[in-house]
């Protein structure tokens, strides 16, 4: 507890005063034998105990009394539920912010950022509650930094958000291994967030050993949760869905596709803004490729607006004036951005993008049985734009090893799981960008690598016809009787709806035979009874990193992927794009400190002057790093919407002590003063004094027959 008139305290002796009255009354009267007294004294004995009791309930409400006035004129502060949970005791504060897109947003009726009002609420908390040892946690840094006063703190802590989602239970693992090497009778994890699941991660199985190794420590760690999820105004997101250059009959050009998707919260439709989330009105869109701009306006329907294949001529510059240091003209490989207009969150209204010359799109198939993957590689081999060169070729098990991996974008494996070298290699390819397709061999061995295993050969005979149907023929009566894709996640990379906004025909797949998949792994398509059709897996326990899971072949004897072209052929192709980028010399990632690409040493072409170096990986624009040009961008995650809510945080914290404090819209402090409680604390004390001083009332006998005579 703590006070806002400290000084009053020094009035704390007052409260002796009535105990030196009565030590006083009590040497007022000298007391005298007297013989008639006596019989009187020994009368009296049996109520006696009775009446000290009194004078003692007498002397303590006085006390208090006087207690309560000292306090309430001192002018206390408790922290609301944080008292609860015995927040003002704590002198020790280790503080994890939500650095995330979504806190630079600017709540309605605010003038702050959510990120700046959390740091203002906290440092007001702090100072009123008189921690002046505060923990800072870091993605960026291997140990938590250190600060003794709430001044230097402020100092140190940049109020810009990242462009990279938060990883809240890394940081609560950090925080973890902080307060074990460093115990301390009182300390508190402060967690500022506006609570958005892609930074909590709530099903990440993490969680479940957080609470084992906090309730393993021996001193108590507390938690508590500034909310501010408040209510927003309406916030248009920037994505961009693709960019690359083409080779159109006028010279090269640049092909850009964009999203533009309007978020409403709960609570935000009726912002200051006075957006419409039905307004088709057009939005201009700024479009910056080098030194050029240009401005399109682009038309809402509904909640999203969208721009497909916006074609930008490139101007061919001299060798001499190529500031991409290579040899061929500028046009070869650039930069450039998007950018909407500013609203109540900047940090999703621009992207960047970078381009080159596409590279050759190189693919390995790895097969026992080459004639069952023969559509794959005839996929894989099928350029999607003239401007694009790829090549796909067959190897043995046996020749793999020789292969040089570095031009290589994309690796198909049917055969059995790798072991040994080949798996070391297929990890090395896949951590530095490749990707990596994985079918079952006909007769699989029980290996198991990635986490997983292929188990045995099911045929699916679902769809059979009560009666046979007019008109069907024998192939369609065939077709009919095949198993179908029930549910698949189109919001995936690989599943995604197209550019026009159509989704793929994934449920008119037929699988006629598939194989079981057993171990840990994401299905991205699944059969009515929940066998995975297409699924991701870890790369391993440290690298979440994908690999791609397909539980069937493109074989007429298997399924009609071959036939129903379509599914897989843009799926091949969207991982050769994704892979492809390993052996170019431009990349776009997501930012975070999973991408190794930028450091401190590389150079910011376009973005933020105010970024600092060691801040690189964390926010978007472009940089330059050797002769490698890298856009950094939001993760696709953070576009989602979905919070934590009081149960998921039962389920996350355990049987842990925390307590969620709704921070709202408005910047006010957590702590509250509660001098009416010492007020009431002393009218209760003089009421029961007034009560003790009452005399006693007197019995009345009823009179007896005698009297009465």
């Amino acid at each position: 507890m703590n006070f806002l008139q400290p000084w009053m305290l020094l009035a704390l002796p007052l409260v002796a005063i009535p105990i030196i009255i009565h030590l006083v009354n009590q040497r007022r009267f000298q007391t005298v034998p007297w013989a008639a007294m006596r019989f009187l004294l020994e009368a009296t004995k049996m109520s006696s105990g009775y009446t000290k009791l009194r004078q003692w309930l007498i002397l303590a409400m006085r006390t208090m009394a006087l207690l309560a006035l000292v306090m309430f004129t001192a002018r206390p502060l408790t922290s609301g539920l944080l008292a609860l949970l015995g927040g003002d005791a704590n002198r020790v504060a280790i503080v994890i912010l939500d650095r995330s897109p979504s806190m630079d947003e600017t709540p309605a009726g605010g003038n702050s950022t959510k990120l700046q009002q959390g740091i203002d609420q906290l440092a007001e908390t702090f100072k009123t509650l008189g921690i002046q040892r505060i923990v800072q946690i870091d993605p960026l840094t291997d140990k938590p930094e250190e600060y003794s006063s709430i001044v230097q703190w402020l100092r140190a802590t940049p109020r810009q958000a990242w462009t990279a989602t938060s990883d809240i239970p890394s940081l609560m693992e950090k925080a973890l291994l902080y307060a074990k090497n460093n115990p301390s009778g009182n300390t508190m994890v402060w967690l500022c967030s506006d609570m958005r699941d892609s930074d909590w991660r709530s099903q990440d199985g993490r969680w479940k050993a957080i609470q084992d190794g906090f309730r393993s420590i021996a001193q108590q760690v507390r938690f508590s949760i500034l909310d501010l999820s408040g209510s927003s105004t309406t916030n248009r997101a920037l994505r961009i869905t693709d960019v690359h250059r083409v080779e159109a009959d006028n010279g090269p050009e640049l092909s850009i596709s964009f999203r533009i998707d309007k978020q409403v919260s709960s609570a935000g439709a009726g912002g200051s803004n006075g957006d419409n989330a039905q307004s088709t009105e057009p939005i201009p869109v700024e479009i910056a490729v080098g030194e050029n701009r240009s401005i399109v306006q682009v038309e809402f329907q509904g909640n999203t607006a969208q721009l497909t294949d916006y074609r930008i001529p490139l101007e061919k510059v001299p060798a001499s004036l190529d500031t991409t240091g290579s040899s061929a003209d500028a046009s070869s490989q650039g930069w450039g951005s998007i950018r909407l207009p500013a609203d109540t969150n900047p940090s999703d209204d621009v992207e960047y993008f970078v381009y080159e010359r596409s590279p050759k799109r190189r693919t390995v198939i790895v097969s026992q049985t080459p004639e069952l993957v023969q559509a794959i590689e005839l996929c894989a081999s099928i350029a999607p734009q003239q401007a694009i060169e790829c090549e796909a070729e067959s190897a043995s098990l046996d020749q793999f090893e020789s292969i040089d991996l570095s031009t290589v974008a994309m690796i198909v494996w049917q055969e059995n799981l790798p072991t040994g070298k080949p798996l070391e290699a297929l990890t090395r390819f896949v951590a530095t960008g490749g990707q990596l397709l994985i079918l079952p061999p006909e007769n699989a061995d029980g290996s198991e690598a990635f986490g997983v295993r292929w188990g045995a050969w099911e045929s699916l005979q679902e769809g059979q016809a009560s009666s046979p149907v007019e008109n069907e023929t024998a192939a369609e009566a065939q077709r009919n009787r095949l198993a179908r894709i029930a549910q698949w996640q189109n919001d995936s990379q690989l599943l995604a709806n197209t550019l026009s906004g159509a989704p793929l025909p994934v449920g008119q797949l037929g699988i006629r035979r598939i194989c079981k998949l057993d171990g840990k792994y994401e299905a991205l398509a699944s059969l009515p009874d929940g066998k995975a059709f297409l699924a991701t897996a870890p790369l391993s326990a440290e690298d979440p990193t994908p690999i791609t899971l397909c539980a069937t072949t493109p074989s007429d004897r298997d399924s009609t992927l071959a036939g129903d072209g379509v599914v897989l052929y843009v799926t091949i192709q969207r991982m050769l794009t994704a892979g492809a980028q390993r052996v170019g010399t431009t990349k776009n990632a997501a930012a975070g400190t999973e991408h190794r690409s930028v450091d401190p040493t590389s150079k910011l072409v376009l973005g933020s002057d105010a970024v600092v170096s060691n801040e690189y990986a964390m926010h978007s624009g472009v940089y330059r790093s050797d002769k490698t040009l890298v856009a950094l961008h939001r993760d696709s995650e953070e576009d989602s919407l979905r919070s934590v809510d009081s149960q998921n945080l039962e389920r996350m914290f355990g049987d842990l002590p925390w307590a969620k404090i709704e921070a709202g819209k408005r910047a006010t402090s957590l702590v509250q003063e509660i001098w009416r409680w010492f007020v009431v604390a002393m009218l209760a004390a003089l009421l029961i004094e007034a009560a003790l001083c009452l005399p006693k009332v007197a019995k009345r006998k009823a009179p007896s027959l005698l009297s009465a005579g």
